[in-house]
């Protein structure tokens, strides 16, 4: 009796655990692949895309370009891209070399917002 009474409550302790570690990890919409890629060197991009790892709302959800004196490059807003809530897509002006920001913000569809950045490089 004492034994089945240990695996019953070492069976609540387990659902307990899954049941409260399961939102935090599906909870933030974070990059998971960049376009151009974080640290990249190459010719200048026509957009940044950002597929992140669950869908975002487009509305609260941004990506912005500045360059190395931190001024604004994007004269457009990001958009999503058309069939998958998970990307966002921004157009971008021909760009002269030097280095460039990228500054995201995700919100994700349970209401968690993340931000973040990454460089790339115009060759």
């Amino acid at each position: 009796m004492k034994r089945n009474g240990k695996f019953f409550l070492a069976i609540a302790f387990i659902m307990a655990g899954l049941f409260f570690a399961a939102p935090s990890a599906f909870a933030h919409a974070r990059p998971k692949v960049m376009l151009p890629a974080a640290d990249s060197v190459g010719p200048s991009p026509a957009m940044v895309s950002i597929t992140f790892s669950e869908a975002v709302e487009p509305k609260f959800s941004s990506i912005n370009v500045t360059n190395e004196q931190g001024k604004k490059l994007n004269t457009v807003s990001s958009v999503p891209a058309a069939g998958d809530p998970k990307t966002l897509m921004l157009a971008l002006p021909v760009l002269p070399p030097g280095g460039y920001l990228v500054q995201w913000v995700s919100l994700a569809a349970d209401g968690h917002r993340l931000e973040g950045e990454y460089k790339f490089t115009v060759k």
